[in-house]
């Protein structure tokens, strides 16, 4: 490595703790929190720079460095990143609900008319048509908006009564 090349490094470095530093500052976290939030041990946190006055300052070894900065992109990336983040993760845990659901209504499909009686009796016809309308209407943002603004229905199955 040449000596620009470390300089250009050391740079690198320097901005991305005192990334780190600011948001600490912001969130108003201890050392320690921050070591424990980014997955570093306490005493190797506090002798970077920024974290420590003393003369024996040290750089964090490259391994350190990529947890700061994966760690910096997910606090520090703007809001509409996060909800985007937030509603693929929520649309994975549906796509997984719906193979959950139809595993279990093809039960009640292939048994007898005895065990689909006690599926009738067990839920409310009205919930199972508001959430299978609501699942059709979040297809298409047009259709949505229409039927929320026309829904007077909520779910109620396990509501108190």
């Amino acid at each position: 490595m040449t000596e620009n090349e470390r300089r250009v490094f050391e740079g690198k470095e320097r901005q991305m703790l005192s990334r780190l530093n600011a948001y600490a500052k912001a969130n108003n976290l201890s050392n320690r929190k921050v070591a424990e939030k980014i997955g570093v041990p306490h005493n190797t946190l506090t002798k970077w720079w920024f974290f420590t006055q003393s003369k024996g300052a040290r750089s964090p070894s490259k391994p350190y460095l990529e947890k700061v900065r994966e760690f910096l992109e997910t606090k520090e990336a703007p809001e509409v990143y996060q909800h985007i983040q937030e509603a693929t993760h929520r649309t994975e845990k549906i796509k997984y609900l719906l193979l959950l659901l139809e595993d279990e209504l093809r039960w009640f499909r292939d048994n007898d008319a005895r065990a689909r009686e006690k599926f009738r009796k067990g839920l409310n016809a009205s919930d199972i048509g508001y959430i299978s309308s609501l699942v059709t209407m979040l297809t298409e943002e047009d259709k949505f908006k229409r039927w929320l603004a026309l829904t007077t229905m909520r779910f109620q199955s396990f509501k108190r009564r």
